[in-house]
């Protein structure tokens, strides 16, 4: 009869063990190293561009006072710095922005693109142009939960990392931004762009920024993979998606970095802040300040919604109040610092008449994200997509 009592807690145990995970926190990174890891094959001269910086920490690679130079250029008269944002599923918009921009010839090419999330998605396509814009439009507005999720398991949520396993979601990134997509990546890099994608290195929290373009253009062997797999952890919303593991070195030893969607320490982000963009434009021989475009894939309200008194229901809005919320932060920050360097900010985002409804409860809802891909498009088409006034 004991037997009979203990095989539940057995078949439990086994259960546990067979949701066990390789990656133990004695391979981490220690706290007190993360700051200075490096991932393979990065340069250890002191004057290299870096693969990879963080958030707010001084850098001298765009600019250097030493030797008045910069390795970026400019194609028209300023300084310009594309800005792209998570927001899931509405990334459908930003792709309607950047095609209606495209289609009326008033694409920018930007020497500075970066992106978190849906942005990170989006951010190649816009950094590279040309005819990888209608591109950008039949991969975005192709992306379906069957696709991308796959199956789910919402146990695997309790015992794993995710209720989806995450191959169907890397497996389209390894289709879409291929080998001959990230060769075009280098090269722009070696025409003096810069091309930025922001991850959350979880176990501290902060935004960590790769240098998409000086990876590209590198020696490392997997750096094909390597860029999927920081597209990747870009979007990866914890929960959904599985994290991302990096390995880097530090002291030489090899540890491990988990990385997830970078809107969990940024919605968007303009980076790095400490380059003096005021002296490149005059390095570059430019006379008109430099700009900055933000399109949010989001609102940066909370419309009004009468939300059932139901644990998934109220913790579903409070996710998605905190992101609004966040974002709002985001761009204040970017306002404030632009105007300390006398950058001119423009922005856009999914204002309060939007109003489609989701016909499904599908994340990647075919008919809502056709919809905001048509409003953006239509904003660009109308000629009413940058503003500076505060929502």
């Amino acid at each position: 009869m004991n037997h009979v009592k203990q095989i539940p807690a057995i078949l439990l145990l086994m259960l546990i063990a067979g949701c066990s995970t390789t990656h133990t926190l004695d391979l981490r990174v220690p706290e007190q190293g993360y700051e200075q890891a490096t991932v393979d094959g990065e340069a250890k001269s002191p004057n290299a561009e870096p693969l990879r910086f963080w958030a707010g920490e001084p850098s001298t690679f765009l600019y250097s006072d030493l030797t008045k130079s910069t390795p970026l250029t400019v194609q028209g008269d300023a300084l310009n710095i594309l800005v792209l944002s998570g927001g899931g599923a509405n990334g459908a918009f930003g792709t309607g922005i950047v095609n209606g921009l495209y289609e009326q010839n008033k694409l920018d090419q930007y020497s500075i693109v970066t992106g978190v999330s849906a942005g990170a998605l989006i951010a190649p396509f816009a950094f590279l142009g040309g005819d990888e814009i209608p591109r950008l439009k039949q991969v975005m507005l192709g992306v379906n939960d069957k696709d991308i999720i796959g199956k789910r398991n919402f146990l695997n949520t309790l015992f794993k990392d995710s209720f989806s396993k995450g191959d169907n979601m890397i497996d389209f990134i390894a289709e879409v931004y291929s080998q001959e997509m990230i060769e075009q990546i280098a090269k722009q890099h070696q025409a003096g762009r810069r091309l930025f994608i922001g991850t959350t290195q979880f176990d501290s929290g902060r935004l960590s920024i790769w240098n998409i373009g000086e990876i590209a253009n590198s020696d490392m062997d997997n750096k094909v993979k390597f860029i999927q797999q920081l597209i990747a952890a870009s979007s990866s919303i914890p929960g959904v998606f599985p994290p991302q593991f990096i390995k880097v070195d530090y002291q030489g030893e090899e540890y491990e970095e988990l990385h997830v969607d970078g809107g969990l320490s940024a919605q968007m982000f303009f980076e790095p802040v400490s380059t003096d963009y005021e002296k490149v434009s005059k390095i570059l021989g430019l006379e008109k300040q430099p700009y900055i475009h933000v399109i949010r894939n989001g609102m940066f309200h909370m419309p009004y919604e009468a939300t059932p008194d139901k644990g998934m229901a109220l913790l579903t809005r409070s996710i998605k109040s905190l992101t609004v919320l966040q974002s709002r932060g985001d761009l204040y920050k970017m306002l404030y610092d632009s105007e300390r360097q006398q950058i001119d900010l423009s922005f856009t985002y999914i204002s309060n008449d939007f109003d489609a409804p989701k016909g499904t409860k599908d994340m990647f809802d075919a008919e809502y994200m056709q919809a905001l891909y048509n409003y953006g498009y239509n904003k660009a088409v109308n000629d009413q997509v940058w503003s500076k006034q505060l929502p």
